[in-house]
C-alpha cells in the first residue's frame, strides 16, 4: 500500500512508441501517478490514446498525462497537429485574447489525444544571452510576461487542461543551459521579487494548477552554495508555499538534467526535492532511475515521520487535481486542426515585425533574382524537437522559383558558407540577398558572415527566424524582420511580408530591441 502511495509522486517518461513490459510492471507495482509524453512516443498522434489507456490500466486509477506543448520552439505534437506560435510571437501581436485563444486551442488538441496536463506556459523573463529560453518567453519585462502569461493560463483553463507555470523562480537571466550544467543567478532578493517572481505571483492569483521548479542556484534565497532551487526548501517551501501562498502542485523539472546530475544522483535528488517541498518528481528517460527514485522515497518515508507528513500533504494536493481532470474530447485531431488553422495563420501574420525596411525588399516579385541563405533547422537545446516533416526549401522556392538557395549550419564556420557561394559561381552583385538567421546573436561566425554577404549584395534583408536579437547588429541590411519562430507558418508569414501581401504592425515589440 505504501508503495502505491509513493508512486503517486512520480511522473515518468518511457522510450519508444509503446511502453515496454518492464515499464508497465513498474507502473503497476508502484501505481505510478503520471506520465510525460515526448515526440519519441508519437508517430501518428491519434494512436496515442490507446497507448495512454494501456498505461492507465496498468496504474489502475487516474493518471496525469503531461506534455510540453508550449508552441513555437517546444512542441511534441508536430505531425497532424497545429503549429502553434511561440510565446514571444503571441506577445508580438499585442493581443491578450489571441494568447488566450491559442492556449485554449492547444488544450483542445491535447484533450482529443487524452492528454490532460500541459507543462506550460513559460513565465521566465528573457534576456538576450540566455541559450535555452529566447522566444519561449513572452518577452523581457515582468509586466509583459505577467499579462500574457496569465492569459495563457486562462486559455488552458478554458480547455479543461491543467496549466503549469515554469521555471520557478525564473531562469531568464541564466547564461548556460540547465540541461547541461547548473546556472547561477546572483541577483538581489528584492530585485528578484519585483521582476522574476512577479509573473509567478500573478499566475498563483489566477489559479494556476502547478508550478515547475528551475534547476538554477539563487544565492538570494538559498544559503547552501550551488544548491538548485529544485532541491531547496528555502525556495520551494519558505518562498513559494509560505511567502507567495501557492497551494497547487509543485513539480520538478526533469531530474535527469545536467544541472542536477553533475552534483547529485537522480535518486538522491528525488529525495532532496521531495524533502524541500516538491509534490511531483519528473524523471523523463531511464526506467532504472525511476525505480531507484521510488525506492529512495520509500526508504525515507519508512524511517521518519517528517517524510510521512510530507507524503500525505502531497497526496492530498494530487488527489484534488486528479478529481478535477477532464475527460478525453471525442473529436479527431485533424478536425480540430482545421478549426484552428485560421487562428494559427492570423497569429503569425499579426506577430511579424520589421525593425527597418526598404520598400524594394518588401515588394519582391515571384521571378526576383534572389540569393537565399537558409539554416538547417535543428534543435539547439535538448528541450526542442525538430520539425522533420516540413520541406522548408520547397516552401520558399515555390514562392521564389528563380532564387538560388544555399543551406548553412547555424554554428558553421563562416568561411564554409562563403566557399559554397564561391564554388557555385554566385556573384553577389547580381543578387538581392535574403539571409534567414538562426540565433546569429549567439553565433558570431554566422552574424559576421551575414554582414559581409549583405555588404556585397545589391540589396539585402535579414529575417530572424528564431530570436529577434539577431537584428541588433544588422546594419548592413536595409530590411530587418523578426518572425519569432522557425516553424512553417512563420516562414510563410515572412514570405507574404516580403512579397507585399501583408503589412507589419511595428508596435508591441515583446523586447526592447530599439534601445539595445
Amino acid at each position: 500500500m505504501l508503495r502505491k502511495k509513493i508512486g503517486q509522486l512520480l511522473m515518468v517518461g518511457y522510450q519508444g512508441l509503446n511502453p515496454s513490459d518492464e515499464f508497465l510492471r513498474f507502473v503497476e507495482e508502484w501505481q505510478i501517478g503520471g506520465i510525460i509524453v515526448f515526440a519519441r512516443n508519437i508517430d501518428d498522434p491519434e494512436d496515442l490514446p490507446k497507448t495512454i489507456n494501456r498505461i492507465r490500466e496498468a496504474a489502475g486509477k487516474k493518471i496525469f498525462t503531461a506534455i510540453d506543448q508550449e508552441g513555437g520552439l517546444v512542441m511534441r505534437i508536430l505531425a497532424k497537429g497545429s503549429l502553434f506560435h511561440s510565446n514571444m510571437g503571441l506577445a508580438a501581436t499585442g493581443n491578450l485574447k489571441m494568447v488566450e485563444k491559442s492556449y485554449q486551442a492547444i488544450g483542445e488538441e491535447m484533450r482529443c489525444l487524452d492528454l490532460n496536463w500541459n507543462l506550460a506556459p513559460v513565465l521566465d523573463i528573457n534576456h538576450p544571452q540566455n541559450p535555452g529560453i529566447g522566444a519561449r518567453s513572452f518577452g523581457d519585462t515582468s509586466d509583459l510576461v505577467k499579462n500574457f502569461g496569465t492569459s495563457a493560463i486562462k486559455g488552458l483553463k478554458n480547455s479543461g487542461v491543467m496549466a503549469c507555470a515554469k521555471h520557478f523562480p525564473g531562469k531568464g537571466r541564466a547564461r548556460v543551459d540547465s540541461h547541461l550544467t547548473l546556472p547561477v543567478i546572483d541577483i538581489g532578493r528584492q530585485e528578484l521579487l519585483n521582476t522574476e517572481l512577479a509573473p509567478f505571483q500573478a499566475a498563483i492569483e489566477t489559479g494556476v494548477d502547478a508550478i515547475m521548479t528551475a534547476h538554477v542556484f539563487f544565492p538570494a534565497f538559498e544559503n547552501q552554495s550551488d544548491l538548485p532551487a529544485t532541491l531547496s526548501r528555502s525556495v520551494l517551501t519558505e518562498l513559494l508555499r509560505n511567502k507567495m501562498g501557492f497551494d497547487g502542485l509543485i513539480v520538478t523539472d526533469d531530474l535527469e538534467m545536467g544541472a542536477i546530475t553533475e552534483a547529485y544522483g537522480i535518486a538522491d535528488a528525488a529525495g532532496r526535492s521531495f524533502s524541500a517541498g516538491a509534490d511531483i518528481l519528473l524523471i523523463c528517460h531511464q526506467l532504472e532511475q525511476q525505480i531507484a527514485a521510488a525506492q529512495t522515497i520509500l526508504n525515507l518515508v519508512k524511517k521518519d515521520s517528517f517524510y510521512q507528513k510530507r507524503l500525505e500533504e502531497s497526496l492530498a494536493r494530487i488527489k484534488q487535481k486528479k478529481d478535477a481532470l477532464p475527460e478525453k474530447f471525442d473529436q479527431s485531431l485533424l478536425t480540430l486542426k482545421e478549426k484552428h488553422d485560421p487562428l494559427i495563420k492570423d497569429a503569425h501574420n499579426k506577430s511579424i515585425k520589421v525593425l527597418r525596411s526598404d520598400e524594394e525588399m518588401l515588394n519582391l516579385k515571384r521571378d526576383e533574382k534572389l540569393l537565399i541563405l537558409f539554416p538547417e533547422i535543428t534543435s539547439l537545446v535538448q528541450v526542442e524537437e525538430n520539425q522533420k516533416s516540413e520541406k522548408f526549401d520547397q516552401i520558399i522556392l515555390s514562392e521564389f522559383p528563380s532564387a538560388r538557395l544555399v543551406k548553412y549550419k547555424p554554428q558553421e564556420n563562416g568561411q564554409l558558407i562563403k566557399n559554397i557561394i564561391k564554388t557555385q559561381n554566385l556573384n553577389l552583385r547580381n543578387y538581392k540577398l535574403l539571409f534567414f538567421s538562426y540565433n546569429a546573436h549567439l553565433f558570431p561566425e554566422q552574424q559576421n558572415t551575414a554582414l559581409e554577404l549583405a555588404s556585397r549584395a545589391t540589396n539585402a534583408a535579414i529575417i530572424a527566424l528564431r530570436n529577434p536579437y539577431d537584428l541588433i547588429n544588422s546594419a548592413e541590411f536595409s530590411t530587418a524582420v523578426a518572425t519569432f519562430s522557425f516553424r512553417s507558418p512563420a516562414i510563410l508569414a515572412a514570405i507574404n511580408l516580403l512579397k507585399g501581401n501583408i503589412k507589419a504592425v511595428n508596435d508591441n515589440w515583446p523586447i526592447d530591441i530599439q534601445n539595445w
